[in-house]
């Protein structure tokens, strides 16, 4: 039972696939309050994209897939943008320290072909 969507990096698609994903944790048999830190996770990942990724449009594949022989979920956001620099007076978000918090792992790589975020859950986690 996995989950994949490529879809345009734009802020009004983030609260249906955070909600798709919420109820796709939820029927891997991940725990109701791992499965909103997942949710909330792939939202934050998501919204990176949507801020940082791309100066014209662009677009970002959303994949959500069950391990049961490693008893996981994971999660990946990729883009094929390039980060861009905050502006102004901005300073950096919460975004990325909040996905380190929420997954019990996660791995983000940049490249000069995109970002990958990859994050995963234990089914069975004991918290």
């Amino acid at each position: 039972m996995n989950y994949y969507r490529q879809v345009p990096a734009v802020a009004g698609e983030l609260p249906g696939l955070r909600d798709a994903l919420a109820r796709w944790a939820l029927r891997t048999g991940l725990a109701c309050d791992r499965s909103e830190a997942l949710a909330l996770a792939s939202y934050e990942a998501m919204a990176n994209v949507v801020e940082h990724a791309y100066v014209r449009p662009g677009a970002m594949d959303v994949e959500a897939v069950h391990l049961s022989a490693q008893n996981r979920v994971e999660v990946t956001i990729t883009d094929r943008g390039q980060w861009l620099p905050l502006s102004g007076e901005r300073e950096g978000g919460r975004g990325l320290p909040l996905i380190h918090r929420l997954a019990d792992e996660a791995v983000i790589t940049p490249g000069s072909a995109g970002t990958v975020v990859r994050m995963s859950w234990m089914l069975d986690h004991q918290g």
